[in-house]
């Protein structure tokens, strides 16, 4: 019912097409329609604007593919209306349906606060490289009533093939199509409205290849080495296996506040920004027709789902 593509640097990028999860297979397809082929070759490499300095996420402005996206919590909206017409929907079999309710939903876009790993320095001090939501009970809910039942299950999806229930039949694709067409109503057809969130990996692994980048990383691991850590790049060390504890140890909130001192020093996260920009703003100049789209079929979902929770739920 809804997917996620996960990303380096866990932005989250959820993906709501209701008709099925975006495989992990299609990674590749979605790099390559993203232009992504491994290296940000020179000739590849867009002309960026101004380098911001940046020291905290705070200071950190929406990237341009933001705005076919959907926020986290117009994601929320968007996930509450498919639940009030999908019980909407299965009432008329009289079933109690809780298999849409909103559980542990994740972030959706470009998570401007770990887009570009660890920043800030609170952060860092008092979590290290582990996240803020393994010490916090929030966003951690759980559905409420009975799992769906096989038949209840196919009732939704339209895979059920037994006689009518209730006096009703059930329709091609069940209700999660009648869910999936009221939400869309009014926007461009084949379209999902994360379309444009399933293709972001791919200029974010060019920014990340871009030689500007790169060197931003060696100015960094340089001056990691001076405070005594030896990391090649920013990934190295959010990654060592040094960190895979149940709570951060003082070892790693001390590299943790080490990383954020030498990325404000050496502006990490301002020139990856403004790689990054140019990339996500490439990608938008070379595919500006799918992304009319996708911004349609956005405002249409958005458009519906207001609708919908101010009138039926």
């Amino acid at each position: 019912m809804t997917a996620r593509v996960a990303r380096e640097g866990r932005p989250g990028a959820g993906a709501l097409r209701i008709s099925g999860p975006v495989a992990a297979g299609a990674a590749v397809a979605l790099l390559a329609a993203a232009g992504w082929s491994g290296s940000a070759r020179p000739h590849d490499a867009p002309t960026i604007g101004a380098i911001p300095k940046i020291t905290n996420s705070a200071q950190i402005k929406p990237l341009p593919l933001d705005a076919y996206t959907l926020n986290q919590q117009q994601y929320l909206d968007t996930l509450n209306a498919q639940r009030v017409l999908a019980r909407s929907c299965m009432t008329q079999y009289g079933i109690d349906w809780h298999g849409s309710d909103v559980i542990d939903p994740a972030p959706v876009g470009q998570k401007l606060d770990t887009l570009f790993l660890i920043i800030d320095e609170n952060r860092a001090a008092q979590y290290g490289y582990h996240s803020p939501d393994d010490h916090s009970e929030d966003g951690k809910k759980t559905g409420t009533g009975s799992d769906p039942t096989p038949v209840e299950k196919s009732v939704f999806t339209g895979t059920y093939k037994g006689p009518d229930i209730n006096g009703h039949s059930v329709p091609k694709g069940g209700c999660n199509a009648v869910v999936e067409a009221e939400l869309s109503k009014g926007g461009a057809a084949g379209v999902g409205v994360f379309d444009a969130a399933n293709v972001m990996l791919g200029p974010y692994q060019q920014s990340k290849a871009d030689s500007r980048v790169e060197d931003a990383f060696s100015a960094w691991s340089t001056c990691m080495k001076g405070k005594g850590y030896a990391y090649g790049t920013p990934n190295d060390a959010v990654n060592d296996p040094a960190w895979r504890s149940p709570q951060p140890s003082p070892t790693e909130l001390a590299t943790a506040r080490a990383d954020v001192a030498c990325k404000q020093q050496t502006n990490v996260v301002g020139i990856w920004w403004a790689v990054l920009t140019a990339y996500e703003n490439q990608y938008i100049d070379q595919h500006a027709e799918e992304l009319t789209k996708v911004k349609r079929q956005v405002d249409a979902t958005l458009r519906n789902s207001a609708t919908i929770l101010a009138t039926k739920s």
